[in-house]
């Protein structure tokens, strides 16, 4: 009978222990769901801010918010100026590919919108 009260005692434990690491694990996930959300938001509104400037078909909108997404995800790993300034050139060097010429340089002249989409 006491081993009985001891493995029971045993079980229990075991299963509060379990029940206690499940619910630290929740907060975790539900702070990088809302990075990420935070991070498409950004995005949505570069995209957004670009397409109410030039035109852009559904493929480029697409493409661009796939771009500015991984541009977020890039900056809040490292805040420090020459991770920006890495990132900057990246951005746009990617821009001035997928973009036509005339159509980046509209952009590059309009300094507010361009220092938006590439800061």
């Amino acid at each position: 009978m006491k081993n009985l009260i001891i493995a029971l005692s045993f079980f229990f434990a075991l299963g509060v222990n379990a029940q206690t690491k499940k619910s630290t694990k929740a907060p975790v996930t539900t702070e990088v769901a809302r990075e990420k959300i935070n991070n498409e938001l950004a995005a949505a509104k570069n995209v957004t801010d670009l397409s109410a400037f030039v035109t852009l078909d559904s493929q480029k909108q697409a493409m661009m918010q796939e771009l500015f997404t991984t541009k977020f995800r890039m900056i809040e790993k490292d805040f420090s100026s020459e991770n920006r300034k890495e990132v900057a050139r990246i951005i746009t060097g990617k821009l001035e590919a997928s973009l036509d010429s005339d159509t980046f340089e509209k952009i590059k002249a309009n300094t507010k919108l361009f220092q938006s989409l590439v800061n």
